[in-house]
């Protein structure tokens, strides 16, 4: 088992029963699995900020792990299956739109977009896009010394297709995955 210490913003969105990985420093190639057996809802204060003690229980026992170590967990509050995925870098949100940018017909073209979860690197798109669609992450303007020309560069790639995404909620050390 692993304690681990949520912030009063991560605390709401675990509940027990949720999955959960650990990576620890002292084994850093290696990651365990288990579920949220406790969350400790008095919590405790220290320089001003509230954290909750949260007890992860590990799927399988691990007798190499001591007391004390070092661990960094991250908890898993959402999962689906088969959705459109896109860097949430590309997402851009102006005047209350959500929009991205893609290649249609060799021009750049904005699309309205509907998302859903989100992590730090990636966005659920439910509506607006496709399979396949190319989307543009960044547009890249550089200027030529030798000359009065300009050029435009557009690195982009396709993204999208069936599968897994998890999105989370905290943990210790916590990387927290919604947004």
């Amino acid at each position: 088992m692993v304690t681990i210490n949520l912030t009063e913003v991560d605390v709401p969105k675990v509940k027990i029963g949720n999955k959960a990985t650990v990576t620890l420093d002292a084994f850093g190639d290696k990651t365990y699995t288990g579920r949220v057996i406790s969350i400790d809802t008095v919590g405790s204060v220290s320089s001003g900020v509230t954290t909750y003690p949260t007890t992860i229980k590990f799927d399988t026992e691990v007798p190499e792990i001591f007391s004390n170590m070092s661990a960094q967990a991250s908890v898993i509050t959402n999962a689906k299956s088969d959705v459109l995925l896109i860097p949430s870098s590309a997402v851009q949100t102006q005047n209350g739109s959500t929009y991205v940018r893609i290649m249609k017909n060799g021009q750049v073209v904005e699309t309205d977009v509907k998302t859903g979860l989100s992590s730090d690197s990636q966005t659920e798109v439910i509506e607006g896009l496709s399979e396949g669609d190319t989307v543009i992450t960044s547009i890249i303007t550089s200027t030529a010394k030798t000359g009065s020309s300009s050029q435009t560069q557009s690195p982009f790639s396709a993204f999208g297709g069936g599968g897994r995404a998890t999105f989370g909620g905290g943990g210790g050390n916590v990387r927290v995955l919604t947004r």
